[in-house]
């Protein structure tokens, strides 16, 4: 009896293995196309339920294996190395996975736009020539950014985007003709922001190139932790607000400059900070002339090998302060101004008045300050500075009974104090006065000596004058 029962329980088996089953509230009626199928109204399927150790002892998981983390909370799927979290756990409906150039837009006139609202995430380098990929708003993300992004050689940039903000994080290119360039992304309304992330790296695979391309516009352009192995660097142009470049790795580079600033733009702040410039010859950062820079800032930027490291500008260059940039001076605000055997005398008449003392001088060194005037130090640097005074003067005295005092005056006026006076003097005494002092300077203040006497309307003469101004 028991070998009859077993018989036909491995016959009814056997008949279930080469059909379709159906389970649930109506098991007469199938759908066609399915090889097992559950209806109900009242339960549900439930998956296999374990902790992630439990998981994780499954010995050789096959690809779509399926089970319920209870150490998670999340159904997860095993597919090909690891074990993944399903997306209704967590709906992501705007992730685009992209594995082959099927997985995006078809192209049209060479263009592959992309759909505005998506977020694509690539799986491995997709070579989509002779096309572009036009952002259209899209975010382009990889998670291995050595090995996922795009390859072309269309004429042009790979990555274009007019009038909507850039987002790219972990994502390569590789422009693969001498015709083509990585970025093209232009923004003229200036309320967009381009924000090339952590791994956004742009390299050639033995075919020099037009290297990483051009941003044009912005609000604010921020490229960070990005690795850049081509003949060109990136171009900077257009109205913009903030250009932000830190952590960057930039070598290869054998045509152009690490980072240029065309004679186009007009931007508001540079901060260039820790990046690092290791390439034979060439420029590291070139500021053509042409372009209207309000501040610029570098600090802590290496450079190996560089031949130019700068071009069109320096430590010194108004509304750049530069720190600790290797083979860079650090900038400072100095000026000075002198003259020796001086034969133009001074008028004091009135006394008590003081006069600005008269007299040729010369420029030796000038750094944020420029001398537009003999006797004068203007200052043209951008940030408000704290500056130290160093004044000599000596002259002769033109009578008996005569005294004389220095001042350093500011915009043509004189400061109260400090201010250094002689003792009385008699005819043809000669005298040296020693002043110093601080200034507080904003952008086109100037300074200058200033004489008085109280007892002599005759006019003095200064043979020898030091002016020294410093941050």
């Amino acid at each position: 009896m028991k070998r009859k029962i077993i018989l036909s329980a491995l016959l009814a088996i056997t008949t279930l293995l080469n059909a379709q089953v159906k389970m649930g509230d109506n098991p007469n009626t199938i759908n066609a196309a399915s090889l097992l199928e559950l209806e109900s109204t009242s339960k549900g399927l439930l998956v296999p339920r374990m902790t992630t150790a439990q998981r994780d002892a499954i010995v050789t998981p096959p690809n779509g294996l399926q089970i319920y983390n209870t150490t998670t909370n999340k159904t997860e799927c095993f597919r090909l190395t690891q074990w993944e979290s399903v997306n209704f756990d967590n709906p992501s409906e705007n992730l685009i996975q992209v594995y082959s150039l099927s997985d995006l837009p078809t192209p049209s006139s060479g263009a592959i736009t992309l759909d505005a609202l998506k977020m694509y995430v690539f799986h491995g380098i997709i070579n989509i020539s002779p096309n572009y990929l036009n952002l259209n708003g899209a975010g382009l993300r990889g998670t291995d950014p050595a090995k996922d992004g795009v390859m072309s050689s269309v004429s042009g940039g790979v990555l274009r985007s007019t009038g909507v903000s850039v987002f790219i994080e972990n994502f390569a290119v590789i422009p693969a003709s001498g015709g083509t360039k990585a970025y093209d992304f232009a923004d003229a309304t200036g309320l967009k922001f381009c924000n090339l992330f952590s791994g956004s790296s742009v390299v050639e695979i033995g075919i020099p190139s037009l290297g990483v391309g051009q941003i044009s516009g912005f609000n604010a352009i921020t490229v960070a932790l990005n690795y850049w192995k081509c003949t060109d660097g990136i171009k900077i142009t257009g109205n913009v607000g903030k250009f932000a470049a830190t952590f960057n790795f930039i070598t290869g580079i054998t045509n152009g400059s690490g980072i240029e600033f065309l004679s186009g733009l007009t931007i508001n702040d540079i901060d260039l900070a820790n990046n690092y410039f290791i390439y034979t010859g060439q420029t590291g950062v070139k500021v053509n002339a042409g372009s209207s820079i309000d501040f610029g800032r570098m600090s802590t930027n290496m450079f190996r090998g560089v031949t130019t490291l700068l071009n069109g500008f320096d430590s010194f260059t108004p509304g750049w302060e530069m720190m600790m940039n290797t083979s860079i001076p650090n900038s400072r605000s100095y000026g000075y101004l002198y003259y020796n055997d001086n034969i133009t005398s001074t008028s004091t008449s009135p006394n008590n008045t003081y006069k600005k003392i008269a007299g040729t001088t010369i420029a030796t060194t000038l750094q944020k300050f420029s001398s537009p005037a003999s006797n004068r130090l203007l200052y043209t640097g951008k940030r408000p500075i704290l500056a130290r005074v160093l004044i000599t003067v000596t002259g002769k005295s033109p009578s008996n009974g005569a005294d004389f005092t220095v001042a350093l005056a500011k915009n043509g006026t004189t400061i109260a104090a400090p201010k250094q006076t002689t003792a009385v003097m008699i005819n043809n005494e000669t005298f040296t006065l020693i002043l110093e002092s601080e200034v507080s300077l904003v952008t086109n203040d100037y300074i200058e000596i200033f004489i008085k006497t109280t007892s002599s309307n005759s006019s003095v003469l200064i043979s020898d004058l030091q002016f020294r101004v410093e941050d």
